[in-house]
């Protein structure tokens, strides 16, 4: 009996411990998942302040010699130290969530001068006006390729922008290839001088917006046959709008 006893309580823990093991695989590949990317944008000159629920404990800061990076309270200050730059931002904290930032700055950004990340609120109290069913909510739908959303160009300083957003539909994510897009002028291809985006591809039902610069692109100023040609790694042709001057 008491050899049986003891076989019984050594497999007991066998189990037990084989439970410990599962439980802390499991807690640490959630600690090393990846956190989300927050694009942010800024101007040399100008501030942008990212404001937390809670204080962060830690910063670190890709290249300490693009930016300065300032803990206030809840909050992180930030300013780049030269007019053209781009590096990675991780904020840490006791309970929440780390948050990785890629930081870019440039004299033809639209800087983020102000953003507050907060979680969605739980409402516990009784609603007493029934929410509609939600099949009757009509789903946003996305039509798949680009969109010209302005296309300014200055003759003063001979440059062009075009801001533009990339749409996927439920179908597939649109991944574009970067490093291919050209602003097409009749036979003429031409190279973006500076691209930003929000991410590197748009996933399903989802658009993401981007911004071209053209230095001295030599295009006339009713933007008269000018196109932008944008190829994908998803799709078997590039999707292509044509510009309009004041859009």
């Amino acid at each position: 009996m008491r050899l049986g006893t003891r076989l019984l309580e050594t497999f007991n823990k066998g189990k037990f411990m084989k439970w410990i093991v599962i439980l802390f695989s499991q807690m640490t590949f959630a600690t090393n998942s990846a956190p989300t990317t927050f694009p942010v944008f800024l101007k040399e000159g100008f501030s942008s302040i990212l404001e937390f629920e809670e204080s962060p404990t830690q910063v670190v800061l890709g290249d300490q010699n693009l930016f300065l990076v300032e803990r206030l309270g809840k909050s992180v200050v930030i300013k780049p130290l030269t007019a053209y730059a781009t590096t990675n931002l991780f904020v840490y904290f006791k309970e929440k969530a780390t948050k990785l930032f890629i930081l870019t700055a440039s004299e033809e950004a639209d800087p983020t001068f102000y953003k507050k990340f907060e979680s969605a609120p739980v409402n516990d109290s009784v609603t007493t006006k029934a929410a509609p069913p939600i099949q009757n909510r009509e789903p946003r739908k996305f039509v798949k390729g680009i969109k010209i959303v302005s296309s300014q160009y200055d003759g003063k300083k001979d440059y062009l922008t075009v801001d533009f957003v990339v749409s996927a539909d439920s179908t597939n994510k649109v991944s574009p290839n970067w490093d291919l897009i050209r602003l097409k002028y009749k036979e003429r291809m031409i190279s973006p001088t500076k691209l930003w985006s929000e991410r590197r591809e748009a996933q399903r039902d989802s658009q993401i917006k981007a911004r071209l610069i053209f230095a001295k692109p030599n295009v006339p100023a009713d933007l008269k046959e000018v196109s932008v040609v944008v190829p994908t790694k998803t799709e078997s042709k590039p999707f292509v709008e044509k510009l309009k001057a004041g859009r």
